[in-house]
């Protein structure tokens, strides 16, 4: 029994940061995903630009700085990390 437990909260804990990274590089527009809209005229500026992450959210701006957004990214990994650390937790407590 307890060696399913770790290997779950080890399935957890991989997920939570498999996922980081791909959402992190191949998907930013996320549902959840707030941008701002300055009904900006004309083509933009320049392309995909990266910020940092602020908070649990990674800024970035898809058209060259004239929009802004933030995707909760890291929000949907920590979940997954945080049960999987609670799992791993949970197990060794029992020992």
């Amino acid at each position: 029994m307890r060696s399913r437990m770790a290997a779950l909260g080890a399935v957890f804990l991989l997920i939570g940061g498999v996922l980081t990274a791909v959402i992190a590089l191949t998907f930013p527009e996320l549902p959840s995903t707030y941008c701002t809209d300055v009904g900006y005229r004309g083509d933009p500026p320049g392309g995909f630009e990266y910020y940092s992450y602020a908070g649990l959210s990674m800024v970035y701006s898809p058209d060259g700085g004239v929009n802004r957004c933030d995707t909760p990214v890291v929000t949907y990994a920590i979940a997954s990390v945080a049960v999987g650390c609670g799992v791993l937790g949970f197990e060794r407590r029992g020992r």
